[in-house]
Order: structure tokens, then C-alpha cells, then sequence
């Protein structure tokens, strides 16, 4: 298993870098991690046309949301007849990993101006997180220059795969199943993480509660089955009761 390092600090013993290598360097960070992305752009677009979506707030909801499985989910909830609090919920909770990328790269964002601490957030997604935590910059200047292409090619990336999805969405002939690649991109999402065993009680618990949810209150399901996969990891990380052992 591989572990992500996360820098503790800028660095500002390392020499600085010009704006055209910064560039250059987000470029190829985008360019290394568009293949996963690419796909499920172009997977977002088809089924917002299949489910009867329109063309233009999808591709809004695309720069305003930047985060394919949460419109996903608010996409999906939408179009199961679910309000649009329920909707906006269920995004909400699919992006709450964020808030631990924000925690972890919370050094980085710490001596930056007050409108980059507001704007920048909004690149924050499982790439840039990734792409960010394996570069080192000499002060808070570089590291804003970079994150700033960083997250500007990878959205236009972003938006380039769901146009193509929204334009090739009336092309293509009725796809009764296509619900199902959402599924199964969500599952290779979850698989390579199922490394413990509170992890797979997690994903267990809220896997059997959606479907069983899904069969008596179908707005719900998905909201019901992010709360007991929460409620199921709070409780399996509760300290073991003194005098007491897990068997």
C-alpha cells in the first residue's frame, strides 16, 4: 500500500522556480492523472442526456461543482424525484472528503493572501490533492501560481469531456443500463480502498442500507446509505472499553 506524503511546510531553501516551468510543470501533472478523469467526463455528459438533463446547466454544474462523482450523485437523486435539498445533501456528503484534503493541505494555504484562501478551495478535488502533495514550492507566490494552472487545465479538461459526453449523448442509441457505469465507476473508486476491516464494514453497512432504503423510500436511499456507512465508522473507531477485548 502506498502512502501519500504530505509536505508539513513551504520550502524555502529550495530555489524558485519561473512562471513558464510552473506552467509547465501543471501541465504535466494534468496531462498524467486526464486519462481517469477524461472518462468519467464523457460518462457525466451521456447520462445528464439520458436522464433528460439540461445541456447547459450540466455543463455549469461541471466549473461550479468541479467534481464528477457529487454531480453525479445530484444529478442521479434529481431525476429519482428527490427535492433539491435532498439533492444538494447528497452532494455534500459524496464531497465531504475534501475537508480532510483541505486539513492536509492546510500549510500550504496558511501565508497566502485572504482571496486565494477563499477562491483557491475551489480547485481542491482528488487530482489537484494528489498533483499538489508531490510537488514542493519555495514560498506561498510559487505554490499559488502553480495551484492556480494546476486547477485551471484540469477544469477545462474537465469541461472538454463533458461537452464531448453532452454532444455525443443524442448520438447514441437508447442505453437502458447506462446507470449502471455510474455504478460501476463508483465501485472502482471504492475496491482499491478496502484495505481494512473498518472499511469494509463501512462500505457494507452503507451498501445494505441503500439498497434496502431503495426498496421502500427511493428519494432516500442514497442519503440513508452515506449516514449508516458515517454512523458504522464512528462506531467502529470508538476506543475498546477498558477491561473488555474485541474477539
Amino acid at each position: 500500500m502506498t502512502t501519500t506524503v504530505v509536505p508539513d511546510a513551504l520550502r524555502p531553501d529550495l530555489p524558485a522556480l519561473d512562471r513558464r516551468e510552473l506552467r509547465r510543470r501543471a501541465r504535466a501533472d494534468v496531462l498524467a492523472v486526464a486519462p481517469g478523469v477524461m472518462p468519467f467526463g464523457l460518462v457525466l455528459g451521456v447520462t445528464v442526456v439520458a436522464l433528460g438533463g439540461s445541456r447547459a446547466a450540466a455543463l455549469f454544474g461541471a466549473a461550479a461543482v468541479y467534481g464528477g462523482s457529487a454531480q453525479l450523485t445530484t444529478t442521479t437523486v434529481l431525476h429519482l424525484g428527490s427535492g433539491f435539498l435532498a439533492a444538494v445533501a447528497a452532494g455534500v456528503v459524496v464531497n465531504a472528503r475534501v475537508m480532510l484534503y483541505g486539513a492536509a493541505l492546510e500549510p500550504m494555504f496558511r501565508h497566502q493572501p485572504r482571496w486565494f484562501r477563499l477562491l483557491g478551495p475551489q480547485f481542491l478535488l482528488d487530482q489537484t490533492y494528489l498533483a499538489a502533495t508531490r510537488r514542493e514550492a519555495s514560498g506561498p507566490a510559487e505554490f499559488r501560481r502553480y495551484w492556480g494552472w494546476l486547477g485551471t487545465y484540469l477544469l477545462l479538461a474537465w469541461l472538454v469531456a463533458v461537452a464531448v459526453g453532452l454532444a455525443l449523448g443524442p448520438l447514441l442509441p437508447p442505453l437502458p443500463h447506462l446507470g449502471l457505469v455510474g455504478v460501476a465507476l463508483f465501485v472502482a473508486m471504492l475496491v482499491p480502498r478496502l484495505v481494512s476491516r473498518t472499511v469494509l464494514l463501512v462500505a457494507g453497512t452503507s451498501g445494505a442500507v441503500a439498497i434496502a432504503v431503495a426498496h421502500l423510500v427511493p428519494e432516500v436511499s442514497i442519503l440513508s446509505g452515506c449516514a449508516a456507512g458515517v454512523l458504522a465508522g464512528i462506531v467502529a473507531d470508538r476506543p475498546a472499553t477498558p477491561g473488555r477485548s474485541d474477539r
